[in-house]
């Protein structure tokens, strides 16, 4: 049976106001260590901020971050998904609107976030990644696939979570680009 989006969604999605100004949601992504948040407009979900958002609208523009709003700078409209989509079928969606994160939504309401190096896992195991259509990819996704399904890299590779010593620390399982079925496939000797 196909891996689906609920599989490997994070489900704890941070989010802010639209009306929050920059400042604001920089602090909240740093205390929790996450590259995007969705922006809401009256609770629901209108647009997502990513780094790349803050240095391309906000830092190279010059702008101040304690005065622009999120709903400045955000992307939008939402690319989303449903909980039950193949991993597959999701890859294809954020191939075709060239994003590298999904918002997970059930009817209205914001249940979880994928990103594409969510997705690898399962591709890699489904043997699926060789039948998506790169070709109209974005830049940042071919490189995401590039990274890890070269089988040249993928030698070279090691799980980010192994250490020197060949000490396993923390392993995040099914949520890591390296894992399998059989395990952490990051490691290599």
């Amino acid at each position: 049976m196909p891996a689906k989006i609920v599989d490997v969604m994070t489900r704890d999605v941070k989010k802010a106001d639209s009306e929050e100004t920059i400042l604001e949601a920089t602090k909240i992504m740093n205390r929790f260590d996450i590259g995007s948040m969705v922006v809401t407009q009256d609770g629901q979900p209108v647009g997502i901020v990513t780094e790349r958002d803050i240095l391309k609208r906000l830092v190279s523009k010059g702008k101040d971050a304690a005065d622009t709003k999120l709903h400045e700078i955000m992307s939008q409209p939402l690319v989303t998904a449903k909980p039950h989509m193949t991993v597959t079928a999701a890859a294809r969606l954020m191939i075709q609107q060239k994003v590298k994160k999904l918002i997970v939504t059930n009817g209205d309401r914001l249940v979880g976030m994928a990103s594409i190096t969510d997705l690898i896992p399962l591709l890699r195991e489904e043997g699926t990644e060789k039948k998506l259509p790169l070709k109209n990819a974005s830049k940042g996704v071919k490189k995401v696939f590039d990274i890890y399904f070269d089988p040249k890299r993928q030698i070279r590779k090691r799980c980010p979570i192994i250490i020197l010593g060949g000490s396993l620390i923390n392993c995040l399982g099914p949520k890591c680009m390296w894992y399998t079925s059989n395990g952490c496939t990051g490691y290599r000797s």
